[in-house]
């Protein structure tokens, strides 16, 4: 089967990476970098803009308005810095700067993550990780309301219209983005999502729920802590608590985010029905996988037809359908999600 004149372009554009390693080395490890500043970015936005502005532009709007406003609890590591500056200032250090020291603290905190992840995970991914932690550090205390005005108008613009719901489901979009992209190429925004990656990884399975797990718990120590700041007045802790519920919103729209888009650990069913006696050993021959083929009998045609079952992972679809329509255009082909692989089941690793 010809090719069409895309494919042509873009296969020829592989043999040439193909041919000259460094170049591909270059261009790969530049787009990745590219990749992970986005992440950052995206990360830095979605938290100063929604989840904590910092103190000035918070008491700027409750003067204006009269109403109480909070930062949100974020979970992950900004959580965890988040829950820190509150430990110590319930110790009595009360003048700090909170943006400066979620920032740094974003950075100390990846420390020790960042080691399981090199060890546990991969070399490659550890690098990326890195970069994009010290990336999101940089760009939390250089992108905020207070430097940059229009960052300030967003967040009036989403309290305004929708208060704490709003920002909650908005800080989850923009967090849960930033997560997914770096997971869909091989790497993470450090932290918390190096445990749920590592974890999800050795269990097969989708890392969301686990970031959501761990991230309930940082959520409750800053609800917990913020209460005892506030010497755990009856109103105060309610209300600390109460806060409690909009972050909660902003986790579950940061998991299904990262769900949706990072499919890594996702497997599904692919059945073909085929009349290329061959097909099945020519898929096994160029997929990581194993295949049953089985005869079986069309009820309308009464004609022998063979049934290749193969399962795969959600990122090889495109590539298991390449193959099968170069070489059987009227193969028919179905493809059915799974809730449980049992079994060896080959993963591309992490490098």
């Amino acid at each position: 089967m010809a090719l069409r004149p895309l494919e042509r372009y873009k296969e020829r554009g592989e043999n040439f990476l193909y041919d000259h390693p460094v170049l591909k080395g270059f261009l790969s490890n530049g787009g990745l970098f590219l990749v992970s500043t986005v992440s950052a970015l995206i990360f830095a936005i979605g938290f100063n803009c929604f989840m904590d502005p910092g103190s000035a532009v918070l008491s700027a709007v409750q003067a204006d308005t009269g109403v109480d406003m909070y930062a949100l609890a974020s979970g992950g590591v900004s959580g965890i810095s988040q829950v820190i500056v509150l430990f110590l200032e319930l110790c009595g250090w009360k003048d700090i700067d909170a943006q400066t020291a979620i920032s740094i603290l974003y950075f100390v905190v990846n420390v020790p993550v960042i080691l399981l992840g090199f060890f546990g995970v991969g070399r490659k991914f550890t690098l990326f990780t890195l970069i994009n932690v010290v990336e999101t550090s940089v760009f939390l205390r250089l992108l905020t309301p207070d430097l940059i005005p229009a960052l300030g108008a967003v967040f009036h613009l989403v309290n305004a219209n929708g208060g704490m719901l709003a920002r909650g489901l908005f800080g989850g979009v923009f967090t849960g983005l930033s997560s997914a992209i770096a997971f869909k190429f091989d790497f993470s925004t450090g932290g918390i999502d190096i445990l749920a990656y590592y974890i999800a990884l050795r269990k097969s399975t989708l890392v969301g729920k686990y970031s959501l797990i761990m991230n309930c718990i940082s959520m409750s120590l800053f609800a917990l802590l913020t209460a005892a700041n506030a010497g755990f007045d009856p109103d105060a802790s309610f209300l600390a608590f109460a806060r409690i519920l909009y972050s909660a919103l902003y986790l579950f729209a940061s998991a299904l985010v990262v769900d949706s888009i990072n499919l890594r650990n996702k497997k599904l069913k692919v059945e073909i029905t085929t009349s290329k006696e061959g097909l099945g050993s020519l898929l096994v021959a160029q997929m990581p996988h194993g295949a049953t083929v089985m005869d079986a009998r069309g009820a309308y045609s009464g004609k022998g037809v063979y049934l290749v079952t193969m399962v795969v992972s959600s990122f090889e679809v495109n590539h298991l359908m390449k193959i099968v329509k170069k070489n059987d255009e009227h193969a028919f082909v179905q493809v059915m999600e799974l809730v449980l692989v049992g079994g060896r089941f080959h993963m591309r690793p992490v490098k």
